[in-house]
């Protein structure tokens, strides 16, 4: 049996459902614990003790490692409407609408109706907008694995994105190599609880009397190219907020590690050598740099590996429509740290999920304080990126004051 059952700690599951999956038996489901993940409970009279949940766990198995050296690149689509839209430099779109113009299907996480994440399969390029953009709450992958491993044995393209222990999971649970899949992970900062997510959901429709229909972590209409969420709603009339203590709260709750799985802070996957073809990131910082993105990175750029020949083969085919540049490996990993290290656990952990929970006012006032200053800062800023001429005033005083 999984590690997890008979230790209980929560850090011996990652919440990736492949365990739930593969038993024939249906002895293993999935359960949501007070923090909000899915953990598995085992029903002993079921189980025939296969082995089968220990050899498909990714806390548990051997990390599945691609042996080649990965090639780092920057990367940007040439396709400015695809960049705006991106959360960076719209590489995902760009390879999943390759893949959907060969007669492929692309499976990643979207919200569904009532705002709950979960994996979902897209076999045309307008369903793609559901897939696009960063998501800073575990994705539910339900049934997920079955249906690849269906279009698989369909002979169906299939490209994959999810978390490097989602990856992982799913090539466990195959068993063996598809030439026709393609698998995307991203360099993952932990993943976050659905229920705190939820219950900020909720505040924010009782506090604007309205039903939310979408969330952007990263809107980059907001702050450009940075960490900038948004929301839209339906009250009498659908609406475009961008500015809450409630949004930035649950973000600075995830990004000092206070809400993340505790699986996460444990993360095997932490490693340059990837589990997929091609890893996904932002490119901070590569204004640093001489690339080709001296006056392009405003807009955003990606930082891919590319971490085996069907990677490169794929990289091949669609890198025609991007611009890119090669970075060196040592500035990646400095830049992006989860490539070399797991996120740090927060000091306020546990106590950030009881507050969340049972003390919301005082979950907000912790994570994102009022601030008159930082708020006229914020909208001043919005206005002016929202205004081409005083944006393009502002830039110019910028590079005259250089």
């Amino acid at each position: 049996m999984i590690k997890y059952h008979h230790t209980n700690e929560p850090k011996d599951c990652c919440g990736c459902r492949a365990c739930e999956q593969i038993c024939s038996r249906h002895a293993i489901t999935m359960q949501e614990n007070a923090e909000g993940y899915y953990y598995p409970v085992i029903d002993e009279s079921s189980c025939v003790d296969c082995g089968l949940c220990e050899k498909v766990c990714p806390m548990q198995a051997n990390q599945i490692e691609n042996t080649n050296q990965p090639i780092f690149l920057a990367a940007q689509t040439k396709d400015k409407n695809i960049l705006k839209k991106s959360s960076s430099g719209g590489m995902f779109t760009q390879i999943a609408i390759h893949t959907i113009q060969q007669g492929g299907v692309v499976y990643g996480a979207a919200f569904s109706e009532s705002m709950e994440l979960r994996h979902i399969r897209i076999d045309n390029i307008e369903g793609l907008s559901q897939l696009r953009g960063s998501k800073y709450v575990q994705s539910n992958m339900s049934n997920i694995y079955s249906m690849v491993k269906e279009d698989l044995q369909r002979l169906t393209k299939v490209y994959f994105v999810g978390t490097p222990c989602q990856v992982c999971g799913l090539k466990l649970f195959l068993r063996k190599e598809y030439t026709n899949l393609f698998t995307s992970d991203l360099v993952c900062h932990g993943v976050p609880s659905r229920k705190i997510f939820r219950t900020v959901r909720e505040h924010l429709e009782k506090k604007g009397n309205m039903q939310m229909t979408k969330y952007s972590f990263r809107d980059k209409h907001v702050g450009g190219w940075s960490c900038s969420s948004s929301y839209k709603s339906i009250s009498k009339k659908q609406k475009y907020l961008v500015k809450d203590r409630q949004m930035d709260a649950y973000y600075h709750a995830f990004i000092s590690g206070n809400i993340m799985r505790y699986s996460c802070y444990e993360c095997p996957f932490t490693s340059p050598n990837r589990v997929s073809d091609i890893t996904l990131a932002d490119c901070w910082n590569i204004q640093e740099l001489d690339t080709k993105f001296k006056e392009t990175y405003r807009e955003g750029v990606s930082l891919i590996l590319i971490n085996s020949e069907r990677g490169k083969a794929l990289w091949n085919e669609i890198k025609d429509h991007t611009v890119f540049d090669h970075i060196g490996k040592d500035w990646a990993m400095k830049n992006n740290p989860q490539l070399a290290s797991a996120s740090h656990k927060g000091n306020m952990r546990e106590r950030t999920y009881d507050m969340a929970l049972n003390d919301y006012p005082l979950f907000v006032d912790t994570f994102a304080p009022k601030s008159l200053k930082k708020t006229l800062k914020f909208y001043l800023a919005y206005y002016i990126r929202n205004n081409a001429a005083l944006y393009s005033i502002a830039q110019h005083t910028k590079r005259l004051l250089k």
